[in-house]
């Protein structure tokens, strides 16, 4: 069992953590929760019940913020800003599962300023996880390896391995699978959020009720070849840009179809669905031309935020 900690003077340097304030005679530690886009997602098969994919993720500087306390008594606490679906969440989930690889017996209280659309396809609640496995691991002097916060972080959602690692990488398998590649050049991505979310449970219900068959990997291999050449700009990004669900929607759900083609009428540009949905987004080279088309889009009252690679 570690010795109980009075105080903590950290700096965490990681893609996913970027502690930005401490107060340490109030043990409270505060951090950044990164979101990140699907520039692909295959859908390549299933197992059992679920699927296998083949996807490349990348992360952006869209995030929430988390706070950290520490309490001599009590039990532990998790706050949203905004109220979620799940009665357990992802934070509840990591935190009872590194108290329980650790044995650690602080009492903890995590406050988390929701500003990643819940239903986005931003994978927030994946983040938040992450976020707070790394950053206890830290404070307690690293007691579990980086595998074992990446088992950790594929019992809580199979999308936390990907941000315990980062920037840019391929997810495979169920998820838990992430192969890091060389991080994309420094590109700013328009988020456009509609007022509907996707749930993504529902979304591979209906893929099974759509699927005419499934993905081979190529297009995430071929956008994975140019990012790794060097030799590419916006344009190139955004032409290799794929998502089976986007495809599946544009056929199935009206709503979504709709969406997709007043934004893109109205801004001129190609959006492209992350994740499971329901938040689309284009890629720029330079953040002039995006606060352009977000400066269109936002006298429409479009629900915007304008990213940059991390």
């Amino acid at each position: 069992m570690l010795k109980k900690h009075h105080s903590y003077k950290i700096v965490v340097f990681d893609y996913n953590v970027i502690v930005t304030q401490m107060a340490i005679k109030k043990q409270v530690i505060e951090a950044r929760s990164f979101a990140k886009l699907n520039l692909t997602l295959e859908i390549t098969g299933s197992i059992d019940e679920f699927h296998t994919i083949k996807s490349l993720f990348q992360k952006v500087d869209f995030c929430d913020l988390i706070k950290i306390e520490f309490r001599s008594t009590g039990i532990d606490k998790v706050y949203f800003s905004t109220p979620i679906r799940s009665k357990t969440s992802t934070v509840d989930k990591a935190i009872a599962l590194f108290k329980e690889r650790t044995e650690i017996k602080e009492h903890i209280s995590v406050y988390v300023e929701k500003r990643i659309p819940m239903g986005s396809g931003l994978g927030g609640g994946s983040s938040n996880a992450a976020t707070v496995l790394l950053l206890l691991n830290k404070i307690f002097k690293e007691p579990l390896s980086k595998a074992h916060l990446i088992e950790i972080g594929a019992l809580v959602g199979k999308d936390v391995p990907f941000f315990l690692n980062g920037p840019t990488a391929v997810v495979s398998h169920f998820g838990e699978v992430v192969e890091e590649i060389t991080p994309l050049k420094n590109m700013y991505f328009l988020l456009v959020h509609p007022v509907f979310y996707h749930r993504t449970k529902k979304m591979y219900t209906m893929f099974n009720e759509f699927n005419t068959g499934y993905s081979d990997g190529s297009k995430t291999k071929a956008l994975v070849e140019v990012i790794q050449s060097g030799n590419y700009d916006a344009k190139t990004i955004d032409k290799l840009c794929y998502n089976d669900f986007e495809k599946m929607l544009l056929e199935k759900s009206d709503k979504f179809k709709e969406f997709k083609e007043v934004v893109e009428t109205i801004a001129e540009v190609t959006f492209h669905l992350t994740g499971s949905g329901s938040t689309v987004f284009a890629v720029f080279d330079s953040k002039k031309e995006a606060e352009k088309v977000k400066n269109v889009l936002d006298k429409f009252k479009f629900r915007t935020d304008l990213v940059k690679s991390i």
